[in-house]
């Protein structure tokens, strides 16, 4: 189980930086998960977040050919995927116990190649063998146990959008010593 202050600070650490992938949230709908999505949304840049279903077929999530356009054009028109569109804004996959190997292979994949979205996972599997694939799960940086956080457990002092922002300001003046690095 994740301590929801540790949750608090990883949310806040991947609004700082999204470079850090992302989050693999485990925990079942209701408060938890919610509130701590809702946390990350308040703290990150505005840009508003893609949903994607768990059974997301290739020529959505990749693109294809616009069938409508390309009939119209008499030439072929490329539709561009989900993904194209993901640069620079928060991924969300529900039900990511449930994303196929080959869906998770293509958003390891399309983050492997710094394709600059944010991805969260929302793994709601009941049962310990139903968790979000490792193909995901090994890119991002947080694993959050919420499943056992209760109501009374959310309470407690957040960081603002404004502590965040400064923080995001700041960052490229970050140096981490070599020693620390290793």
């Amino acid at each position: 189980m994740t301590d929801w202050r540790d949750a608090v600070l990883a949310a806040a650490l991947l609004a700082v930086d999204p470079r850090l992938g992302g989050a693999c949230v485990r925990a079942r709908s209701g408060p938890a998960q919610t509130t701590w999505t809702d946390l990350y949304r308040a703290l990150a840049p505005d840009r508003a977040p893609l949903r994607l279903p768990p059974g997301i077929g290739d020529e959505r999530l990749l693109g294809g050919l616009d069938l409508a356009a390309t009939l119209a054009a008499g030439r072929p028109v490329a539709a561009p995927g989900l993904l194209a569109e993901a640069g620079g804004r928060v991924v969300i996959l529900p039900m990511a116990e449930r994303a196929s190997a080959g869906l998770a292979a293509r958003l390891g994949a399309a983050m492997d190649a710094r394709a600059g979205f944010t991805l969260i996972a929302l793994d709601e599997g009941a049962e310990a063998d139903e968790i979000a694939p490792a193909t995901l799960s090994d890119r991002l940086a947080f694993a959050l146990r919420l499943d056992s956080v209760g109501r009374a457990d959310l309470a407690g002092p957040v960081p603002t959008a404004a502590e965040v922002a400064a923080a995001r300001a700041r960052l490229g003046r970050v140096r981490t010593p070599p020693d620390l690095a290793a």
